[in-house]
């Protein structure tokens, strides 16, 4: 176990040359890669506070703004049961012996098929829950980290994330860090049983590349850099989580505002912040102080597989915000819920 360990917590993998974890004594003034471990911990308080959260407010969030759940279940047919059961779309050759069976129409079959299948998607007050209680985590994460990182140097002159390494990291920092990352290993915790999204796999993918970037920061005591990524990617998901409570609402009114602070938030950070204060910092000016190393490496290509991503998001963002103008549509966040429209078609 001990050359196990010797051999993962190797120096030339993890830090810039030149440098060792030995020179990082556990006193509290540097991170310690073992930290790390409690933020399953975290994940697992995150996950416990979010259901205290939904238990308590959820169904009074709902009331206070007028969201219920107004679909009805289907009257129960136990052959058209039996076979929702084996499949909730029907061919067209199953759904002509299911009439004969029921002696009921084609067009009556079908429609309490589109019934079921609606009733069977997750209903509003569920979904109104989860985005009031993610607006609430990422508001609550924002306000700290602008608290923690207002008067930091590195915040104002990014040269400052790489001058005197290894830097010594502020507790506020630490907590930070605890926070985020918890958050985004409960995300994972939850990603079966929360709404699925349309952009499903693209955001695991997003959650995996933002913990590998926050493990990999801390063990190479960059939180420095670390922390700007954080406090760059929290502002607008603010402004998402509160459009989508609004819309689920039907407050056209109020969606509209906090959908147009969410597409103005969302390109101004990940198009131009993250590259001029992330990217740029991190590809440019650290090579001014230390070469690359192993380590390095990954955090540069899960920074860039971040922003990709980014990219991709603004062109939905950009093509819907396009279509709501022209045509006159609600907004709808094109990496909001996978399903159908819950009306049922004439």
């Amino acid at each position: 176990m001990e050359s196990f360990s010797k051999w993962f917590w190797n120096d030339w993998f993890w830090l810039p040359e030149g440098h060792s974890f030995k020179n990082m004594k556990p006193d509290g003034r540097f991170a310690q890669p073992l930290d790390l471990i409690y933020l399953l911990g975290w994940g697992v308080a995150i996950c416990c506070i979010r259901k205290i959260f939904e238990f308590c407010f959820s169904n009074k969030i709902a009331r206070v703004m007028g969201v219920s759940n107004k679909l009805a279940r289907p009257p129960e047919i136990p052959v058209l049961d039996a076979q929702f059961e084996l499949t909730s779309q029907p061919s067209d050759a199953i759904i002509a012996e299911l009439c004969k069976k029921v002696d009921m129409t084609q067009r009556d079959v079908e429609r309490w098929f589109r019934k079921r299948r609606n009733f069977e998607k997750p209903d509003m007050v569920k979904k109104l829950g989860e985005a009031s209680w993610r607006f609430c985590f990422y508001a609550f994460v924002f306000i700290y980290g602008v608290v923690t990182l207002h008067d930091a140097p590195w915040v104002w002159d990014t040269e400052h994330c790489w001058i005197g390494y290894p830097q010594t990291m502020w507790k506020s920092v630490y907590y930070y860090y605890m926070f985020e990352g918890g958050f985004y290993i409960s995300l994972l915790f939850t990603v079966s049983t929360d709404v699925r999204r349309k952009d499903f796999y693209e955001q695991i993918i997003h959650h995996i590349s933002t913990i590998l970037l926050i493990s990999f920061s801390y063990i190479s005591n960059f939180t420095r850099i670390g922390s700007l990524i954080l406090i760059i990617h929290d502002s607008a998901d603010v402004f998402l989580e509160l459009a989508k409570c609004f819309m689920y609402a039907k407050n056209d009114k109020w969606a509209d505002r906090f959908f147009a602070l969410f597409v103005t938030s969302f390109l101004f950070t990940r198009l131009f912040l993250f590259p001029v204060f992330a990217l740029y910092p991190s590809f440019v000016k650290l090579r001014r102080h230390m070469k690359p190393w192993p380590a390095y490496m990954i955090m540069s290509s899960v920074a860039t597989i971040l922003q990709f991503l980014h990219v991709f998001w603004s062109y939905l963002i950009v093509k819907m915000a396009l279509r709501v103008i022209v045509t006159g549509q609600k907004p709808k966040d094109s990496r909001s819920d996978d399903e159908d429209s819950g009306e049922d078609s004439p």
